[in-house]
């Protein structure tokens, strides 16, 4: 069984899309570098076991205290 290339790419793109957007609004609440983990949990996608498992870590670290 084959895995056609153009295939894989898409599957990468649209995965990087949806993991920006999850890693981003959870990286707001979690990090005082937002950015930064957006970045690297889309850039993590080229594999995606390891983007799924950053989006783990990232959704169990525990919240930033609110600022007042």
């Amino acid at each position: 069984m084959t895995i056609n290339a153009n295939i894989y790419v898409l599957f990468i793109l649209l995965l990087m899309i949806v993991v920006g957007i999850v890693a981003w609004r959870l990286a707001r609440r979690k990090s005082r570098h937002p950015v930064l983990v957006t970045v690297l949990c889309v850039l993590l996608c080229l594999v995606p076991p390891f983007a799924l498992l950053a989006l783990l870590v990232l959704a169990l670290w525990r919240d930033m205290p609110v600022r007042a």
